[in-house]
């Protein structure tokens, strides 16, 4: 059974900002998350790296804003760490 609450724990656990690259992969092993966390998780990390954020916008800033708020709208369970987080990460693979 899906727990969003262990999915935000899991996105806001992550804190190897030197290995940006690594978010996904580092919040997917969150040891509290089960199959259907995942795809939660999947679900989430898909809508912060949407291209259609990322290409309508003039830099990663203004990429980040709109990422942060589009996810706390389609996921209003997340926290605004969480949001912020993924957001982030984002933004790396958007670079």
């Amino acid at each position: 059974m899906v727990n969003p609450a262990n999915v935000a724990k899991a996105i806001e656990s992550f804190d190897s900002w030197g290995t940006p690259w690594q978010f996904f992969a580092s919040v997917s092993a969150f040891p509290a998350l089960g199959d259907d966390d995942h795809q939660l998780l999947e679900t989430a990390w898909a809508s912060a790296c949407n291209r259609n954020i990322w290409l309508s916008m003039d830099n990663l800033a203004s990429g980040v804003a709109a990422a942060e708020a589009a996810l706390s709208e389609r996921f209003p369970w997340l926290s605004s760490l969480a949001c912020q987080q993924l957001a982030r990460a984002a933004a790396y693979q958007w670079r």
